[in-house]
Parts: C-alpha cells; structure tokens; sequence
C-alpha cells in the first residue's frame, strides 16, 4: 500500500511540474512583452523594469519546474529504455540551459535600462544598441530551448507513453503531434521563415502547451497505466532494459 501511495504521489507531483511549466512560460512572456514588441527595448526596460524583472522571475520557476519534470518523469522512461530516457533528460537540461541564458539577457536589458536614465550621447546610443543585441539573443534562446530542445524532448517521452501506453495512445500521440509541430516551427524560425515571437510560431506552440496540461490533468487523477506490451518501436524494443509490469 505503501508502495502505491508513494507511486501516486509521484504522478501528482509530476503532474503539477507540468502545470507549472506551461503556466510560468505564459505568463513569463506576457511580462515581457514591453521589451519584446518594442523597437526600443532599452527604453521599454526603463519604462517597466519591475514588470519585466518579474517576467524573468516567472522563467526562473520556468527551469526549475522543467528539471522537476526531468526528475520525476526519468525514472518512469529508463524502464522502457535507459538510453532515451537519459536522452530525455539530457535534451530537457538543454532546453533549461537556454532558458536560464535568455534570463540573463532579459535582465542585462532592465539593467541597462535602468541606467539609461542618466544616460546621453554616445553612452546612451552604445547602450541601445547592447540592449537590441541582448533582445536578439533572448529571441534565439527562446527558440532554441521552448522550441527546439521541447520539441525533442518531447517528441522522446510521447513516443515511449505510445510504445509503453502508460498513458492513452491518443495522449501520446496529440503530444508526439504537437512536438513535431513545435520543432518544425524553431526549424522555420531559424532557417527565417517565420520571424520571432510571430502568431504564426504563437499557433504552433499551441498544441504542445494543451497537451502538457492535459497530461497534467491526466497524471494528476488517473496516473501511469500498467505496460500491456514490449514496444515495436525499433529504439524501444532493441534495448534490453525494458521489463514488463
């Protein structure tokens, strides 16, 4: 009995990572939006630093949520397949790594903002100019990390749920869906078809952010399902760590 509550528990908490990865990564950019959808983003940095700074806050509790969901989710993968579990894991950390530089470039821009105030001159034009290097620096970590690194990630997970069914094979597959649409979109962003932060890029994300908080929910009422069968997936199937429950 022990044994179960500790496993849902597990799939609670799991769950809960997730809702708080999609909420923060929302709300994180709605906060930066002064800085974003400016031409002036070191003029919008002086105008709204404490909103901003909070935007960055919000992509903080980001990371933190997306490592918690590589912890707990981890060890629910590696039965399947210890390689693409830990492939999981590795491209999750990366898409954090990214998130984290883009903090540190939004942060940077209020800083320079903030002393713009006292700025004039030459000073001043160096410093807008830094602070449109850093927005375009953000705008690629964003791609790189939220875009790219989810799309892989989750395109890995989904595809191990699909094989395992430790969840529904329609969740699974509305997830393996929306990561393909959301690393094609980085893919379009950055071979420059679709420019940054367009609507365009807005719809593609959409799949993927429904999906996570519909696995949220799932997770949290209902949890993993027993295994029913050893995956056909040829990178499932070839490993020889998967047991059946």
């Amino acid at each position: 009995m022990k044994k179960i509550d500790s496993t849902r528990k597990n799939e609670k908490i799991t769950g809960a990572f997730f809702i708080a990865a999609s909420t923060t990564a929302i709300i994180a950019v709605i906060l930066y939006n002064p800085v974003l959808q400016q031409s002036n983003p070191l003029g919008a940095a002086a105008n709204a630093a404490t909103r901003v700074s909070l935007g960055a806050l919000f992509d903080l509790l980001l990371a933190i949520s997306n490592i918690g969901t590589g912890i707990m989710l981890y060890p629910q993968l590696k039965r399947f397949s210890e390689s693409w579990g830990l492939g999981y894991a590795l491209f999750r950390l990366l898409e954090v790594v990214f998130i984290l530089m883009g903090v540190a470039s939004i942060l940077a821009i209020v800083s320079l903002g903030r002393a713009s105030v006292s700025m004039t001159g030459d000073e001043l034009v160096s410093a807008q100019s830094g602070a449109g290097i850093l927005k375009t620096m953000y705008a690629w970590c964003f791609i790189l990390g939220p875009h790219f690194m989810l799309g892989v990630n989750t395109f890995i997970y989904s595809s191990i749920f699909f094989q395992s069914r430790l969840v529904s094979r329609r969740l699974s597959s509305f997830g393996i869906l929306g990561a393909v649409m959301i690393f094609s979109g980085a893919v379009l962003e950055i071979i420059g078809i679709i420019p940054h932060f367009s609507p365009k890029i807005m719809l593609l994300a959409l799949p993927i952010a429904t999906y996570e908080m519909v696995l949220a929910g799932w997770l949290i009422t209902r949890g993993f399902k027993p295994a029913r069968q050893q995956p056909s997936d040829p990178f499932l199937s070839q490993t020889p760590h998967f047991q059946h429950q």
